[in-house]
């Protein structure tokens, strides 16, 4: 079914209901709210959604990319968060780990354990909309809503300061995110 079919039947399901944005971390989420605040569109932050609360709706990423934007944003702060693991705060302190030298080092709990960040099967429960950050534009004109795109520019966007991900570490994480990986394809198509 064409997306914006999709989109008009569940707009057509609640008339009463208001867009509600979910924001899924690492996944543009500073930059759409910008724009949803100046559009006076409803944000419930980094909160699930609540069923039948309005139409929600969410962006998402590539899960892989967005776990390498965690990492990349994390290590840019001067230190560790509590969810960080204890036994690798030192990387905090030398920039020669590379990231791929520290996913070697993390267990698989580790890698799933960051909040609230979460996997994105956990922030889309609840959700009637599931979009990627290019098909904002059209999700908001089905709704009614009109911005000019070149206004907004993105925000809170990683430095890559220890490097991407190898394909060892790409295929390692793929295995552990691959239900994201399925829900993110079946997205952006």
């Amino acid at each position: 079914m064409n997306k914006r079919v999709l989109w008009q039947k569940i707009m057509d399901e609640n008339p009463d209901g208001k867009l509600i944005f979910i924001h899924t971390p690492k996944c543009g989420g500073s930059y759409v709210s910008k724009i949803l605040k100046d559009l006076n569109i409803s944000k419930k932050g980094h909160h699930q959604a609540i069923k039948n609360e309005g139409i929600n709706f969410t962006v998402i990423r590539d899960p892989i990319d967005r776990f390498q934007s965690l990492l990349n944003y994390r290590l840019g702060h001067p230190a560790p968060r509590n969810d960080w693991p204890k036994h690798l705060e030192y990387v905090y302190n030398d920039a020669s780990i590379t990231l791929n030298n520290l996913i070697a080092k993390m267990t698989d709990d580790e890698i799933l354990g960051f909040r609230p960040y979460s996997t994105l099967t956990f922030w889309t429960t609840n959700v009637d909309i599931i979009i990627t950050i290019d098909q904002l534009p059209e999700l908001l004109d089905c709704f009614g809503y009109k911005y000019d795109e070149n206004k907004y520019k993105p925000l809170n966007i990683s430095v890559k300061a220890r490097g991407s991900f190898n394909n060892k570490t790409r295929n390692r994480l793929a295995n552990l995110f691959k239900d994201d990986i399925l829900l993110y394809n079946n997205v952006k198509h």
